[in-house]
């Protein structure tokens, strides 16, 4: 009894020493400004609201940071709207961009917009967004872990009217898809 309950627990301490610390999780922002395209000024906010009706027109900015335990894996865009204050209607699309930023937290007008990465649309059947390929070949689908670095993103409105009013989840829990814009690593 004695010698097996000694290979038990030494087979245990060895299987969680050689199970991986982390196999995939959320990377979600630690920052989001609205961005007011008539004013150019930027406010911080806990929801994407990117919105075109008319003449206004909102886009919302991000600071994701990607953790260094995501070294060598493969990441991808996720947003989800799931939350019952969320609303979505109209082309219910956002265009992604990188840009030009380095500190969302310090830019207090515009956004620096640099290269498109992707367009994705909302499925109200799964309450995620997917991406177009007919319209723009995305980049952020499936790329290498930029681990220990900030994304620096900005979502657009698509169409002539557009409402993408998503909360955000500022923590992954590490059970369930954070609601709101993030990047899976696996």
């Amino acid at each position: 009894m004695m010698y097996t309950t000694v290979v038990l627990t030494f087979l245990s301490a060895t299987l969680a020493a050689a199970a991986p610390a982390t196999k995939a999780g959320y990377a979600v922002p630690s920052i989001i400004k609205i961005h007011n395209i008539q004013t150019n000024k930027n406010y911080q906010d806990v929801r994407t609201s990117t919105v075109r009706s008319g003449n206004f027109e909102t886009s919302t900015l991000y600071d994701i940071p990607i953790p260094a335990s995501a070294a060598g894996r493969t990441c991808g865009l996720v947003f989800r709207s799931a939350n019952v204050h969320d609303a979505v209607s109209g082309a219910k699309a956002l265009d992604i961009f990188k840009n030009g930023f380095t500190n969302l937290a310090s830019l207090n007008e515009g956004n620096l917009r640099d290269q498109e990465l992707a367009r994705i649309v909302f499925n109200p059947k799964t309450h995620f967004y997917e991406f177009k390929r007919s319209d723009v070949t995305p980049t952020i689908d499936s790329f290498p872990c930029p681990a220990g670095k900030t994304l620096h993103w900005e979502a657009a409105a698509v169409g002539e009217s557009d409402f993408n009013v998503v909360e955000q989840d500022f923590t992954y829990d590490g059970t369930h898809v954070p609601n709101g814009i993030s990047v899976a690593w696996w």
